[in-house]
């Protein structure tokens, strides 16, 4: 299965368990820019989870737990429940579990993510630490982090807008459009590109 190869080793033999206990219909797409994975359920009563391809196979780990969680919601509730209530929470906390090792996860991403499984949020984006320890094992990405640039360097944000990175201001950094001069602040975890490197 071309699944696995997205996997960390040790992994794989408990997510074909699960697989094949829920008969989960799992598929690899590209990459998409605006999600990580999806679950959907289709008029005639199928259901199917994507998943974006990646290099980081903790990322994929986990973002194949988050769409688990969601179909074994709707198969226990229907619609009837918040996308990311504490339904979906309690699902997603317990098939974890099994695999909160450092066999499996770099101790700094497990650490991470336990933390993060005490009330998940609905993107493991939205979660500063945990994102920003996923992102040291990236690889193949032409993106990166803002936290990364230094101060004054220039960047490309959704590719279209020109910014130059300012100041610190607490957790967030002060930036300038280049285009009107305003001030925006961008999360240490926003992605960005190389205003450079994108020029040549």
């Amino acid at each position: 299965m071309i699944l696995m190869s997205f996997l960390p080793s040790n992994a794989k033999e408990d997510i074909g368990d699960l697989i094949n206990e829920h008969k989960l219909n799992l598929i690899v797409v590209s990459e998409r820019k605006t999600k990580r994975g999806d679950f959907r359920v289709y008029s005639n009563g199928s259901k199917k989870i994507t998943l974006n391809k990646d290099s980081n196979k903790f990322r994929f780990l986990i973002t194949l737990l988050h769409e688990v969680s969601h179909q074994l919601v709707f198969e226990a509730f229907g619609n009837k429940v918040s996308p990311h209530g504490i339904e979906w929470k309690k699902i997603f906390k317990e098939i974890s579990k099994p695999f909160l090792l450092e066999s499996i996860f770099p101790l700094s991403i497990l650490d991470a993510f336990r933390v993060y499984l005490k009330n998940p949020k609905s993107s493991t984006d939205l979660d500063l630490e945990l994102s920003m320890s996923l992102s040291k094992f990236d690889t193949s990405s032409d993106y990166f982090y803002i936290d990364k640039l230094e101060m004054g360097q220039f960047f490309l944000y959704k590719k279209k807008d020109i910014f130059k990175k300012i100041s610190k201001k607490r957790k967030r950094y002060v930036c300038e459009k280049v285009s009107n001069g305003k001030l925006y602040l961008f999360q240490p975890n926003t992605l960005v590109l190389d205003y450079n490197n994108e020029k040549r």
